[in-house]
This record gives structure tokens, sequence and C-alpha cells, in this order.
């Protein structure tokens, strides 16, 4: 028995060290290998992306909810919402929205106005107010680049950022939440130059001081503040990174009127071509409709606050009739009901 076990193990040892036996893949299996491989990465990068964009709609409704609150607390502690931005300018003569002198009535914006009631005290004190504030790139406080309240102007503050957006990195000081100054048809506007409009009518505008008892058609049921990708962070100047920031006042001259801390409900959500987005070389289109559009970088509608404090995603295909209303403090329409 040990001898044929013997040979069994030689023969074994010889077929083993066998010149011209090679173990591997042949070129056809290592290509079926690669092709399977890339079917796999294409079906989980679209989930993965999903996810990933899910977690930052997540973190975009916290901040809507973070900000409706602090001008909740604001009201608590002031008796009314903040202006939606402070203007030496009477609304008085017909033409007050389109003929100031460039940058010399500029005042704070509801964004700044709320930074204690957001733990950004430290922020808040940077700005003197006493000075008016830079609107946008071109148009800074009191015409200097090196003013105080220009250089607090030039930093960025996350809690106006939305994570879905490509300008939230950190170095751009863009704002995706605009306060709501109301809405309706283009004609309903108090103002409207060269495309850019103003509205009265709802919670936050031109000099405001809003108590939510004014807001008679229920705190649930009016826009508080909304979404939006559509203020341009283009490089105006070499040494500028953005046009309008998140704590830019009102601009209300023959060439740039526009309350950018602000918009009205005047077109669907979304409607604009284009977005803010990374910065470009030139105006966009969609500069000239800012204040009358809310979006978001978010695949199918965008988020707004209600005056209640609730946040809501609402659909870019919600019925226009519906949002023009919701953006109405007290219009006494019943309201057809918003999809949520």
């Amino acid at each position: 028995m040990e001898a044929p076990l013997r040979h069994r193990v030689r023969r074994r040892e010889r077929s083993a060290t066998t010149p011209g036996r090679r173990e591997g893949f042949t070129l056809v299996e290592l290509l079926v290998v690669i092709a399977i491989i890339g079917i796999l990465i294409a079906l989980l990068l679209p989930a993965v992306q999903a996810a990933r964009e899910a977690a930052r709609r997540a973190q975009c409704t916290n901040k809507v909810k973070q900000l409706g609150l602090a001008l909740h607390n604001y009201h608590s502690a002031h008796g009314s919402f903040p202006p939606g931005y402070v203007s030496n300018k009477s609304t008085a003569a017909s033409d007050w929205c389109y003929s100031d002198s460039s940058c010399t009535n500029h005042q704070a914006p509801w964004t700044v106005l709320i930074l204690p009631f957001l733990e950004e005290t430290a922020r808040y004190e940077e700005f003197d107010f006493k000075r008016t504030f830079t609107s946008t790139s071109h148009c800074p406080a009191d015409g200097s680049y090196s003013s105080q309240n220009h250089k607090a102007w030039e930093k960025p503050l996350g809690k106006y950022q939305c994570p879905s957006d490509p300008s939230s990195d950190g170095e751009i000081n863009n704002i995706n939440y605009l306060g709501v100054q109301g809405g309706g048809d283009l004609s309903e506007a108090d103002c409207t130059y060269r495309q850019r409009v103003l509205f009265f009518n709802g919670p936050l505008f031109h000099n405001s001081k809003v108590k939510i008892d004014r807001i008679q058609d229920g705190s649930s049921n009016v826009f508080l503040l909304g979404e939006t990708k559509y203020i341009p962070t283009y490089v105006h100047r070499p040494d500028k990174k953005t046009f309008g920031g998140w704590a830019s006042g009102a601009r209300l001259d023959g060439s740039g009127t526009n309350p950018y801390s602000l918009a009205a409900v005047v077109l669907q959500i979304n409607s604009v071509p284009g977005s803010g987005g990374k910065p470009n070389t030139e105006v966009p289109d969609m500069f000239f409709e800012m204040s009358k559009v809310f979006g978001s970088f978010h695949p199918g509608g965008c988020h707004f606050a209600m005056a209640d404090g609730s946040v809501h995603f609402l659909s870019e295909n919600t019925d226009l009739a519906v949002l023009r209303q919701t953006a109405v403090c007290d219009d006494g329409l019943p309201l057809g009901g918003l999809p949520r």
C-alpha cells in the first residue's frame, strides 16, 4: 500500500510543476468582470447621489426652520417682525423705488437684524448701523470698499447658505433664503422698475414692522421665508466674489433697483432658467427676475417657512394662484390648500 501511495504523490508533484500550466483569468473573463463592476457602479452612483441630496435637503430644512425661529424671537423681543430692510428712502414719491442716489440710503436688511437671535452676536457687532450698508459688490457701504460694513458684508455666513448650492463652499458670501415681501400679478406690485418688483402685502418689505396679528389669513397659511437660487454670484470686480450677498441692503436707484434680501411670488417656482451658482463673468438673464421668483438647487421645488414657523417643501408644479395667495398676509381669500 505504501508504494502505490508514493507513486500517486509523485504524480501530483509532477503535475503541479508541469511547464506551461498557469492559473488565472482569461482576457474574456477579465472583460466580463470589468463590465459587471461598471454596471454595479452605474447603478450605485445615483443611489449615493440621491442619499447625499436627501441629507443636504434635510440640512436645508433645518436652516430654514432656524431662520423662521429667529424671526419669531425677534418678534417676541421687539413686538413685530423685523423690516424686510431699512431704508432712508421715503415711499411718498411716485418714483421712490428708482430715484435714489447710488449707494446712499441702503440700511440693514432683516438678515443682519436677526443675527443676535441666531447666536451670531459677534457678527452683528461687526456692523455699524449708523452707516449705510453694501447692496451689491459695486455699490459698497459708504461708497468705500474699505468701509467697516462692506468688510462685514464680504464675510460668508453658512446659516444663509443651502448645502446644495455650489457656491456654499465657505468662500462666497451668497444667500439662499429670502424674506417674502408679498406676491400677486405683476400689475399689483407697489413698484415695478426694469423688471424688478417691490410688494407691500407680505410679512417682510420696505421698512415694514408687521405684527403677527396683521397676518389675518392665519400664520400657518402665509409664507414668511422662501428659498432662492437666483442671487447672482458672478465676479463683478477682480477683488470681489459676489454680486449680492447675505447682508445686502436694498438698492433703490435707476441702475440697480432690487430688494436683494427679499423676493415676491410673481412667477412659478424654479420657472426662470439658470441660477446664481458658481461665479460667472456676465450678468445672467435671471438677474432681472430674482425679485419675483423663488427656487432652489433641490430637484422639483423649494422650501418655504410659514409665518407660524413650520417649514414645507413645495413642488414647482404647485398652482401659481395658490402660491401668490399664500404670499399675502390678509387678502381674505379662501385657500385652495398647499400640497404638503
